[in-house]
């Protein structure tokens, strides 16, 4: 039996465990209304940059993560460093919100959502049912010997293929599973080029596939499926 196959039905894969650390904020109640995504196609705006006060922010916390990765500092700068990230923790435990009004990772008016899990995915060309696009994995992924770790690529296809599996009016839909071909050696601090694209859908199953290249070279493929979730389930 193959993986998609053995998918019988969304239940299976939308079970949510919540956390009540005040800390997370997973235990203030949700909205039941599930926001659409914006299509890729809204984001390409060849020189235009969108750009927000959180959207700065959240570049300045990557290049900030490419530093601590690189960086082998001294007692002082760690004790430091540490003692400032305890002070802002605490300033921002206090501004908590249910999750589908937080910022990270949900201002879809922004190349990356306003996230640092990921690399920032730029697309550069879409439709309904491709993205094409560029991005470039920093000191931060690094696996080892200059190259990506394996685990952020899965990561940086599932935001990809996710976002264009629930684009373009598309009811949500969530990750049944996401296999992932690893060709050859994907470098950090290049830039590199990615496609997307839908496969089949057929009832609520959708498959799509996308490729990794470093100009001629493909480094990883991926084939995900994604299944739409019945109205109510989370």
């Amino acid at each position: 039996m193959t993986p998609r196959e053995n998918v019988r039905n969304a239940d299976e894969i939308s079970t949510v465990i919540r956390d009540d650390n005040a800390m997370l904020g997973l235990g203030i109640p949700e909205r039941h209304d599930v926001p659409v995504a914006e299509s890729w196609a809204a984001l390409v705006k060849p020189g235009d940059e969108n750009s927000t006060e959180y959207g700065d922010m959240i570049a300045q916390l990557r290049d900030f993560l490419n530093y601590v990765t690189a960086a082998r500092p001294d007692s002082d700068t760690v004790a430091a460093l540490r003692d400032d990230l305890e002070r802002w923790g605490r300033r921002l435990a206090p501004m908590a919100v249910p999750e589908r009004d937080q910022m990270f990772g949900h201002l879809r008016d922004l190349h990356g959502r306003g996230q640092t899990m990921s690399p920032t995915f730029v697309a550069t060309e879409a439709d309904r049912d491709n993205v094409w696009g560029t991005v470039r994995f920093g000191r931060y992924f690094l696996g080892g010997n200059g190259a990506v770790h394996g685990g952020a690529i899965p990561l940086f296809f599932d935001e990809v293929l996710g976002r264009l599996a629930n684009s373009s009016g598309r009811r949500h839909s969530r990750t049944a599973y996401l296999n992932t071909d690893y060709r050859s050696v994907t470098p950090v601090g290049v830039d590199l080029t990615v496609h997307g694209w839908f496969v089949s859908e057929e009832g609520r199953k959708r498959v799509l596939r996308a490729e990794l290249r470093s100009g001629d070279v493909v480094c990883a493929e991926a084939e995900g499926l994604f299944v739409r979730l019945n109205p109510g389930q989370p």
